[in-house]
């Protein structure tokens, strides 16, 4: 995208990219949540100029079927495909049980919950499920079961699929089942408990907005109020996917298992 129109304050002004780099970090910082596409108004995002040259664009994953400005690509037409095929997944089958071992990658299991699939950041290991009640056995009736990858799943929430508001049962461990629209939860909808004990564990997905400077919190772009910590994780993920700048996740699709709670002063929620 060339342009993109910023909607903070309630006025709507429309950049080009030339006029926003050029903008002061501070206004940068505060307008890059409010960015939309100028033709569908689906939510954009800005990347600055990276250290390898790539120019500074704006960007969008949320683009609505036939806007002009959504070009076709090999990742828009698999995301697409990848809904197309949840939605016709949630219509045939009871249950969708996750595989976390199922990535598109040689590298080896990381202890890392998290997914960006712009990025390529998949996660290989179940999460620790502490707070979600085992089905009872006893029913003799085989349930129609589809084993799903976590890359599909992001992929077709990033896309529109039914799944964040279907009743289907999702499961994460043998016999640990949710509730699909009790699970997927977008990081603009994600309601904090008033401590992480209280907090239910949720599968919170978006996009990345940025970075902090030091590399230790993810921002979503759907929200202004949401942080992800990720410190503990930070030197794995940088070797592990090659990341040198925050700037490299921008824009990029996430999912992650944890839980959401306010911070001390309840100004902002935080997701882990």
């Amino acid at each position: 995208m060339i342009d993109a129109v910023c909607t903070y304050g309630g006025e709507r002004h429309t950049f080009s990219i030339l006029k926003f780099q050029v903008l002061p970090e501070s206004e940068i910082e505060q307008f890059r949540q409010f960015l939309e596409c100028p033709e569908c108004k689906g939510k954009a995002y800005y990347r600055k100029t990276s250290s390898d040259g790539k120019a500074a664009c704006f960007g969008s994953r949320y683009h609505i079927a036939g806007c002009d400005e959504g070009h076709p690509s090999t990742q828009r037409d698999r995301e697409t495909r990848h809904a197309v095929e949840v939605n016709q997944f949630i219509a045939d089958t009871n249950i969708i049980s996750i595989d976390f071992r199922l990535l598109n990658t040689k590298k080896p299991i990381l202890e890392v919950k998290t997914v960006a699939s712009g990025a390529n950041l998949i996660s290989s290991r179940a999460p620790k499920i502490d707070n979600a009640s085992r089905k009872p056995a006893g029913n003799n009736q085989q349930p129609k079961v589809k084993v799903l990858g976590l890359e599909k799943i992001l992929n077709s929430l990033m896309r529109g699929s039914d799944l964040a508001q279907s009743n289907t049962l999702i499961e994460l461990d043998t016999g640990y089942q949710f509730k699909a629209k009790n699970l997927f939860v977008n990081f603009a909808e994600a309601e904090p408990s008033a401590n992480a004990k209280e907090a239910k564990p949720k599968m919170y997905w978006g996009t990345i907005s940025h970075l902090d400077k030091a590399l230790d919190w993810l921002n979503p772009s759907d929200c202004t109020d949401v942080g992800i910590p990720i410190a503990k994780y930070k030197s794995i993920l940088l070797e592990r996917f090659k990341v040198s700048e925050g700037r490299q996740l921008e824009g990029a699709g996430i999912i992650l298992f944890g839980k959401c709670f306010w911070n001390a002063k309840k100004t902002r929620k935080i997701i882990v």
